[in-house]
């Protein structure tokens, strides 16, 4: 059976795709040291404070959307394995031991058996077991839960156990990218914990709010609009974390979660603006990783009125949506968002992952042929100027977080833009939490985006196709579109790098032709760091997937009243 290709390297902006695959009946890697070198030459100890202005939506990882909620569940919970620097995810290769220390495929590729780490715990001291892993599948894979992580994990048929410490993940078909979702996909949950909840409440249950995991922090404390504190977990009988705390502190808005930093009272913020670049410089005391990055930023129209699905008046037409898409000044929109620390996006991917598109021209930045869109499809202008069709004005509301004032200065700047072509735009400002409701709730006609993808080719079925457009799910437009599901589906199933190009290649033109969201940024991670620490690693997807490795040596540990309280021993 011939091996499927896989990626060189996800860090390159153009990865190149290579044959040669190890052989899938293998073992994977046994020695979880390796990847631990830098935190066997640090003394444990030191609180790390991140300053950020987001809440987390919940902990539950099934359910979880926020980033801020992700970044704290990946340091509480395990995967069975876990990415390499290199962000391969097809075939095994690279892949890091976590909760298993090796795998074994199957001869036919259909199922991998993994063994789990004996020693490892869950917070409350219980071990953790095959049962937990079957657990886990259930729960994620459950329409109870409406996981949007279900739509991800779509080839996986079974979960079983052969041992108490050996899970088996069966597949349904042989695909370049089994290991990945296998691993990737779910973070592993204590079936004695959430095994018993009520699926459909799991985000308003005690759980989500005080997680037990086995990763190598434990949960402290959520103070709801002030903090979520970490602490090592020193019970597991593994390697520990180098820190001894983790405290995320959470401010109203962005320019006092940077304030904290700049200022001291924090260690590390996420998303330094432009404008604070040269002063973070300035600054001996602080320091800048600017890193490649998986996120994009977007402006997402709603296809349907709110919940239901009555075509949205203005948005079920295509000539709107591409109209708009030509009246936008991307280029200038990006300079004014993030100066030269990001180019504009061309889709819903961000160049570094290996199915992009780099070739991809988008709708070309023009209001003439906007306007001329319009008038062909039969939005005229009164006498104000502003257009309509019938009796359906061509307005909409915009819907942005106030988190971030980037997105804020994006809302505004396309107000002004789209009024020139006819269109009354009002912008609405909410807190995060209000934002994320109400696209949950569906309760939005466009709204300001942003979007960490994962590395894999299958994540945009989440976000864009038509598998997320359920109740739950993260494509909260609802765009659907059976020609562009169909190429992504291939380009997931394809081994030869060729196809698997040509199939997203005609996936980006789908999308980008039907415009079912303008595509506007695709910026650089910019993360203000304190001087003092010492990162073991900081990947492109996920900065603090390595935490548990960042170390203070001893006389550069700061005595933190607020972490020290926030995060007893």
């Amino acid at each position: 059976m011939p091996a499927p290709a896989r990626p060189a390297t996800r860090l390159a902006l153009r990865a190149a795709v290579v044959p040669a695959l190890l052989a899938l009946a293998g073992c994977g890697p046994s020695d979880r040291a390796a990847s631990d070198t830098a935190t066997a030459a640090a003394a444990p100890g030191g609180t790390v404070v991140v300053s950020t202005p987001t809440e987390p939506d919940n902990l539950v990882p099934p359910l979880t959307t926020s980033v801020l909620g992700k970044q704290i569940e990946d340091l509480v919970f395990e995967r069975l394995a876990d990415l390499g620097p290199t962000l391969n995810t097809v075939g095994d290769e690279g892949f890091v031991p976590r909760l298993a220390t090796r795998w074994t495929w199957a001869a036919d590729s259909l199922s991998i058996a993994f063994a789990l780490d004996p020693a490892a715990r869950w917070h409350d001291g219980r071990p953790v077991r095959a049962e937990d892993v079957v657990g886990t599948w259930r729960l994620y894979t459950d329409p109870a839960t409406a996981s949007p992580a279900a739509a991800l994990l779509g080839n996986i048929d079974s979960v079983t156990v052969r041992d108490s410490l050996t899970p088996v993940v069966w597949f349904a078909r042989r695909t370049p990218e089994q290991f990945f979702e296998a691993t990737y996909q779910m973070l592993v949950l204590p079936a004695h914990v959430y095994g018993a909840l009520d699926r459909a409440r799991l985000a308003s249950s005690e759980a989500a709010r005080r997680p037990i995991g086995s990763g190598p922090f434990r949960f402290v404390e959520w103070r709801p609009a002030q903090f979520v504190s970490l602490a090592a977990d020193t019970t597991a009988g593994r390697r520990r974390a180098t820190l001894d705390r983790v405290l995320f502190t959470v401010a109203p808005d962005p320019a006092t979660a940077y304030a904290r930093f700049a200022g001291g009272e924090a260690d590390v913020f996420e998303a330094v603006r432009p404008d604070k670049v040269a002063e973070v410089r300035a600054n001996p005391a602080l320091r800048l990783e600017v890193t490649p990055s998986l996120d994009y930023q977007y402006l997402a129209f709603n296809f349907y009125v709110k919940a239901s699905e009555r075509p949205h008046p203005v948005f079920a037409d295509r000539a709107v949506r591409r109209a708009l898409t030509m009246a936008a000044d991307r280029p200038a929109i990006v300079r004014n968002m993030f100066d030269s620390l990001a180019v504009p996006a061309l889709g819903p991917f961000p160049r570094a992952v290996a199915n992009a598109d780099t070739t991809l021209v988008p709708l070309p930045v023009s209001v003439d042929s906007a306007n001329a869109i319009l008038d062909a499809a039969g939005w005229t202008r009164g006498a104000d100027g502003m257009r309509r069709k019938g009796t359906v004005p061509l307005a909409f509301g915009i819907l942005v977080p106030s988190s971030s004032a980037s997105r804020l200065r994006a809302a505004v700047l396309l107000q002004e833009q789209f009024r020139r072509i006819g269109a009354t735009v009002t912008v609405e400002q909410l807190d995060f939490p209000a934002f994320l409701a109400r696209l949950d709730a569906r309760d939005f006609d466009a709204m300001l985006g942003g979007w960490n993808t994962d590395p894999g080719t299958a994540a945009v079925r989440q976000s864009w196709g038509s598998a997320g457009a359920v109740p739950g799910g993260e494509n909260a437009g609802r765009y659907r579109s059976a020609t562009f599901d169909a190429h992504v589906d291939s380009g997931i199933a394809a081994f030869a790098p060729s196809a698997m190009r040509g199939h997203f290649a005609a996936a980006w033109r789908t999308i980008r032709d039907d415009a079912p969201a303008i595509w506007l940024a695709e910026p650089r991670r910019v993360l203000g760091l304190h001087a003092r620490l010492r990162p073991a690693g900081i990947r492109p997807d996920a900065w603090w997937v390595g935490l548990h490795r960042w170390s203070i040596a001893p006389g550069q540990r700061i005595a933190r009243d607020g972490a020290a309280a926030a995060a007893p021993s």
